[in-house]
């Protein structure tokens, strides 16, 4: 079986893929994690538009541990999310600190889903602000 550290949840979004290559590769994470990258990072696991989307982000990320088996989950959030403004949850265009706000209270809920759900893995919640900075989620 071939190993990984990590298992790391990221967007979609193009605004944040160079961000998030260059925040993975200074802290060599590159060559020992499987990268997942679905729209709004932790939106599904907290409040998913469908049940549907919940249900396969999880298998995604249970796919890598039983194949993979990373010890630690990462959750990449970033500023001015779409999948999150869809309806509201977090509106676009916020203030930053008002939008990491938003952001802090919804990976702390998807760290409590993800602990829960992989109890042996350690998770780990980051976000992005468009310009690169990056706050760690406690």
């Amino acid at each position: 079986m071939h190993t990984a550290k990590n298992c790391i949840i990221t967007c979609i979004d193009f605004r944040l893929q160079e961000k998030y290559h260059h925040w993975i590769a200074t802290h060599h994470l590159l060559s020992a994690s499987d990268i997942i990258s679905i729209s709004g990072c932790s939106r599904d696991l907290v409040k998913p538009l469908t049940a549907y989307d919940k249900a396969f982000l999880l298998t995604e990320i249970r796919t890598s541990i039983d194949l993979r088996n990373p010890k630690t989950i990462i959750l990449l959030d970033h500023q001015d999310c779409g999948k999150y403004a869809v309806d509201q949850t977090i509106p676009s265009g916020i203030s930053l600190q008002n939008d990491l706000a938003q952001h802090t209270k919804w990976l702390v809920s998807a760290k409590s889903v993800l602990t829960k759900e992989f109890p042996t893995e350690s998770v780990h919640a980051y976000y992005f602000a468009l310009t690169g900075e990056v706050t760690e989620v406690l």
